[in-house]
């Protein structure tokens, strides 16, 4: 390993939880740059072993904090999938900030740049508009541009929630969120197929109970809000337009349509007066950081971080 492993906690900004966040030092502490992680939905920080190992080769702090509802920030099983009552995606953003606040102090002289996966690329997106000034550049990864069954998704959550409760599990809306993610690949691939093409880097899932649950209604409501705030005419429209901006996806990746998607989202930047770039990988799926070309993905990102700050 080419890092230094550190753990630490502080508390969410609902007032409420104690927030868990690791920190990938590189083992000299000859430090270019921090790169502060969002990870992505039924996810957390230390799945990302593989970005850190080559990001502190290279000199760059990788450091995150696992959202409310995931990881080691869950105090009880009951909280898994679970941001708050009303607008728990506000908290979730904040929280990414006040860990924003703790890199800041640690590393003052050093360029930050925040990279946001899956349903983490939708905080980053967020976050960039309502915290503009705390970063140095963005990353947006395996993200999704608009959903037209988005409006309807929203209804039915809101109806169900009115019966059952904001902390019920629906496979229902489950299905209609992601259910369709692994058609049109191999079905002897398993159903990780969608996320990597190197299997051995998925097959652990469904024995992690950190990665292995269903969203609460409350936090499906809390992602819909943040998918379409994210992609929103207003957003496009008032993204700081100076901040380098990094939007990668592979091409085989269902969440951003098999590219349209992310192209989508790139478009509509550029269109807006953004400072941003597009990658895509030919045959690569979501989680680009452990697909087949990760070392290529790595090598991209690290060349791009090298212009920033």
């Amino acid at each position: 390993m080419n890092y230094i492993h550190k753990e630490i906690y502080f508390p969410s900004s609902d007032g409420k939880n104690k927030i868990h966040a690791e920190l990938f030092i590189p083992s000299d502490n000859n430090i270019k740059g921090i790169v502060q992680l969002a990870h992505g939905m039924m996810d957390y920080v230390g799945r990302y072993g593989l970005l850190a190992d080559a990001l502190c080769a290279a000199g760059y702090v990788l450091a995150g904090n696992d959202h409310l509802g995931h990881g080691d920030t869950v105090a009880t099983p009951d909280d898994f999938g679970f941001f708050a009552s009303k607008n728990g995606y506000t908290h979730v953003i904040d929280d990414v900030y006040k860990m924003n606040r703790i890199l800041r102090e640690e590393y003052p002289d050093k360029p930050l740049v925040l990279l946001g996966h899956s349903m983490g690329s939708f905080i980053s997106r967020l976050y960039a508009e309502k915290y503009p000034d705390s970063i140095d550049g963005l990353i947006i990864h395996g993200t999704a541009g608009p959903n037209p069954a988005l409006g309807a998704g929203k209804v039915v959550v809101a109806i169900l929630k009115a019966i059952k409760g904001e902390r019920y599990r629906s496979k229902f809306v489950c299905s209609l969120a992601d259910g369709g993610y692994n058609k049109g690949f191999d079905p002897a691939e398993g159903e990780g197929a969608w996320l990597t093409r190197e299997a051995s880097l998925v097959s652990g899932r469904p024995n992690d109970p950190k990665t292995n649950f269903i969203f609460t209604l409350s936090g499906y409501g809390d992602l819909f809000n943040m998918l379409a705030g994210c992609n929103s005419k207003e957003w496009f429209e008032k993204f700081p337009k100076s901040l380098p901006t990094l939007v990668i996806s592979g091409e085989s990746d269902p969440v951003g349509d098999f590219g349209k998607g992310v192209r989508y989202v790139y478009d509509n930047l550029k269109k807006n007066g953004a400072s941003a770039e597009l990658k895509l990988y030919p045959g690569a799926r979501h989680e680009l950081f452990n697909e087949t070309n990760r070392d290529e993905v790595f090598a991209d990102l690290i060349e791009w971080l090298g212009g920033v700050g």
